[in-house]
């Protein structure tokens, strides 16, 4: 799904629209994470220099971190030659395990995307060039994150400068993808040069209105049947992430969740918001223990080195300390903002 980020405090805290983009991933044939608007460019967590990690014990000899439960990895293409096909499939098998980078620390995460590649029944070969292109593609996701240029609300959007960038993300691409760049990437860019042409079709003074409606039913028409089929996939996507989206921020009950998603999808949102209630209960303990710290007549470095105890007591996971040391960043700012009154 369109994984865009990557230690933003509301992803961290645990964002409904996380939880809504997991719950539905198995039931959509292609992940959220597929084309995005020219204007408003994705953004994503990424660990650049993570080092390829070796396969270690059998990917059904661990359980799945809590967003990817209940769903399977897709399939790594092969092809006729035996070395690992050059299709956005590859892709996808990737940004599947992205999801998953808000409940892992980055070598857990790695070590996760060895185990599965190893599972698959592609051979060796395939499986190193998987291997090897992991940490290239999560490099090049953290090189086109860092590009400036996302479109705020209310900012006037510039067709010319939304082009350059464009290019200089499809330069980025070449740069650390070679050759895989354009499985990966030339769909996302193709949409992105579509959605700028309609761009500059709607701001052209001048054009009629009934003007536009034929150029935008031109492109329409022009477009090749894939890149039909991904708007109506895109379309579909979207609808399902902001119905379990309302749903779970409604705490729908679960024959509710069942009526309107199916079971699958439903049990798969119980789960999550089950696994995050709990969650919230145990920080609510934490946070309680904290404040109790802190009302201590404690020097500074006393007062950090418990703390620090706490979290690690209280939080063993990694993934889990730091969305935990997130929340406490935030009521301790709060706290100072208070004070500063």
């Amino acid at each position: 799904m369109t994984v865009r980020t990557m230690l933003s405090r509301t992803v961290l805290h645990g964002a409904v629209g996380v939880l809504a983009a997991a719950a539905v991933w198995h039931a959509l044939d292609r992940p959220a994470a597929s084309p995005q608007a020219a204007a408003l460019p994705a953004a994503r967590v990424v660990v650049p220099d993570a080092a390829v990690p070796r396969p270690v014990p059998a990917a059904s000899d661990v359980a799945p971190p809590a967003s990817l439960a209940g769903s399977r990895a897709p399939r790594l293409p092969l092809g006729p030659d035996g070395r690992l096909a050059k299709r956005r499939a590859v892709r996808e098998f990737f940004d599947y395990f992205l999801l998953a980078q808000h409940d892992l620390t980055p070598d857990a995460l790695d070590a996760l995307v060895a185990r599965e590649v190893a599972a698959q029944p592609i051979g060796g070969q395939a499986q190193r060039e998987a291997l090897d292109l992991w940490p290239r593609y999560r490099a090049c996701l953290a090189a086109l994150d860092a590009q400036p240029g996302a479109v705020q609300p209310g900012m006037r959007i510039d067709p010319d400068a939304l082009a350059g960038q464009l290019e200089r993300r499809a330069a980025l691409a070449s740069r650390w993808l070679g050759d895989w760049s354009t499985p990966f990437f030339a769909d996302e860019f193709r949409q992105q040069h579509d959605d700028l042409d309609r761009i500059r079709i709607a701001r052209d003074p001048a054009l009629s209105d009934a003007q536009k409606r034929e150029r935008i039913a031109a492109l329409d028409q022009s477009l090749p049947a894939d890149m039909r089929d991904a708007h109506e996939r895109l379309a579909r996507q979207r609808e399902a992430v902001a119905t379990v989206a309302r749903l779970d921020a409604q705490r729908a009950t679960p024959d509710a969740l069942r009526a309107q998603l199916g079971a699958d999808v439903a049990a798969r949102v119980v789960r999550l918001r089950q696994d995050d209630d709990a969650w919230q209960a145990r920080y609510r303990d934490h946070a309680a223990e904290r404040e109790r710290l802190a009302a201590q007549q404690l020097g500074p470095d006393a007062r950090d080195a418990q703390l620090a105890q706490l979290l690690q007591r209280d939080f063993p996971d990694p993934a889990d300390a730091l969305r935990a040391a997130s929340l406490d960043a935030d009521s301790a700012d709060i706290t100072a903002r208070q004070h500063a009154r």
